[in-house]
């Protein structure tokens, strides 16, 4: 078995994960720390809950910890890491706070929905790395606020969303504002035709990393769909959460007035909910997920937002009120659970073990999942899937790469009379 210590790492990022729990790396995280170490282009695909943050910044922390550039007047901006959502350009910095302790380097982190003067006065001292969103990115760069001409790492986080928002000048202009050589790094939960021409016109000879577990997180969650109309689920999903009687669950819906008015329908039933999306200040939402996390309130009701880039503990339960038309984002949702990070594992297994989440329901052995039982379970999907939805399935079978039957719905009394 592989320990940290094998992969090249220094003794003070040894300690930083060590002191957050981590005791052995990952599939992701074994191949690609000594791929990004190299300097090499590196192209990485492994599935969500893998560890995928720290399988690429803790070899660039240790890369940019080699020059010290603390007392300089003004720091270069060495390293850029691009990524899709502002949650989780402020998740990886704070990843990048815990892993990086005592290394001396300085993360500023870029987003809308703040006043760009604040963010620019962060730069009179320069900073080692910007975790940035790609339009604030260019607001910054169009003002002349930052240059990016001494990045030497490039890393696009959440790839395959990246290069699919439709953002492809963008994502050219920001290519070349950085010198030609420099190390460029990609990684995705999920691969796709357009993010592999992506890495076929950018990348220079990479190498290519493959986790070689197949969708290691969806292997150990219980997936169950029910068959009930749009009239039928918000009935559904109230019998549904009383009959778990969870601590937390996270409710996934397509839009963000959908989200407000779940909300509000959850609340007035006496279930403790809180929404999110992507209109809501993001103080605001940061405050909901600090919240969700601390068990302050049961139920958060969001839009995709929350499929990427946000790790909760010990979080059991996922329910679709809707089915995303993505297939993909449906894995994004459901790795929401059974997270693989410094002692997730072991939470979610003792949470499993209390769950017991067949117990009141009978269901097939294809959509309970048959070959994880007892304490190999590490969470539970529900989805609840209208008539017109149900041409998505067959995409989201494929895609997590087992049999799930729509079963027809337990809590409709007349259709099981």
């Amino acid at each position: 078995m592989t320990i940290f210590a094998e992969l090249g790492l220094n003794s003070t990022i040894q300690k930083n994960i060590k002191r957050l729990g981590y005791k052995t790396p990952t599939d992701i995280q074994e191949q690609s720390i000594g791929a990004v170490l190299s300097g090499a282009d590196t192209y990485a695909i492994a599935p969500t809950g893998t560890g995928k943050s720290a399988a690429f910044l803790l070899p660039l922390l240790q890369e940019l910890s080699q020059v010290d550039h603390s007392q300089d007047q003004v720091r270069p901006t060495r390293a850029l890491i691009l990524v899709p959502t502002r949650d989780l350009a402020q998740q990886l910095e704070e990843s990048i706070s815990n892993y990086g302790k005592d290394l001396k380097l300085r993360c500023i982190t870029l987003f809308g929905g703040v006043r760009i003067e604040s963010q620019v006065k962060r730069f009179k001292r320069g900073t080692d790395i910007i975790v940035s969103t790609p339009k604030r990115l260019a607001d910054l760069m169009k003002a002349k606020a930052i240059s990016l001409d001494k990045i030497e790492h490039f890393v696009m986080d959440e790839a395959d969303r990246l290069v699919s928002m439709g953002i492809q000048p963008l994502l050219t202009k920001i290519i070349e504002a950085m010198p030609a050589k420099k190390q460029m790094v990609l990684f995705s939960a999920t691969d796709s035709k357009a993010l592999t021409k992506f890495s076929q016109d950018n990348l220079n000879h990479p190498k290519n990393v493959r986790a070689v577990q197949n969708q290691p997180a969806l292997d150990k969650i219980f997936h169950t769909m029910y068959r009930c109309s749009r009239n039928e689920k918000n009935k559904t999903l109230f019998s549904l959460l009383e009959m778990l009687n969870c601590e937390r669950a996270l409710i996934f819906i397509r839009t963000k007035n959908d989200v407000n008015v779940l909300t509000d329908r959850l609340n007035e039933r006496g279930f403790s909910s809180q929404g999110l999306h992507n209109e809501i200040p993001q103080k605001k939402r940061q405050q909901t997920l600090k919240d969700f996390k601390n068990k302050s309130f049961k139920f958060l009701v969001a839009t995709d937002i929350a499929s990427r880039g946000i790790d909760i503990d010990d979080l059991y339960y996922v329910i679709n009120y809707d089915l995303p038309v993505n297939s993909n984002d449906y894995i994004h949702r459901v790795g929401r659970t059974a997270r693989t990070g410094s002692s997730n594992n072991q939470v979610l297994k003792e949470v499993s073990k209390r769950a017991e989440p067949t117990s009141k329901i009978k269901h097939s052995g294809a959509s309970a999942g048959k070959k994880i039982k007892g304490s190999e379970v590490l969470g539970h999907a529900f989805s609840l899937v209208s008539p017109e939805q149900e041409r998505l399935v067959e995409k989201i079978v494929k895609s997590v790469g087992k049999e799930i039957k729509i079963e027809r719905n337990p809590f409709d009394k007349r259709k099981n009379n």
